[in-house]
């Protein structure tokens, strides 16, 4: 990373390639650099979870039933002048 003083910048060099950035943007990432980390660590938390949820999903052989609609639902169909009640 090199900083110049006259335009505020910092650039970020990846080999030949860089990214500039001024210093008011330097100071917003650094503060909002936390709230990345914290996430990033939810997430990685998250998908541990999920994969022993997969290899436990994948080696089951029981069948659960989804759950069945309510039976005191009612349906409204216009037929042209007429509504029917289901």
């Amino acid at each position: 990373m090199n900083t110049t003083g006259s335009y505020r910048v910092a650039r970020v060099y990846l080999g030949k390639k860089y990214l500039t950035f001024t210093y008011e943007e330097l100071r917003n990432l650094a503060y909002i650099m936390y709230v990345i980390q914290n996430q990033m660590n939810f997430y990685i938390a998250a998908m541990t979870d999920l994969m022993v949820y997969i290899d436990t999903a994948q080696s089951s052989s029981t069948y659960v039933e989804p759950p069945l609609l309510p039976t005191n639902l009612s349906i409204i169909i216009n037929c042209s002048k007429n509504s029917v009640l289901y």
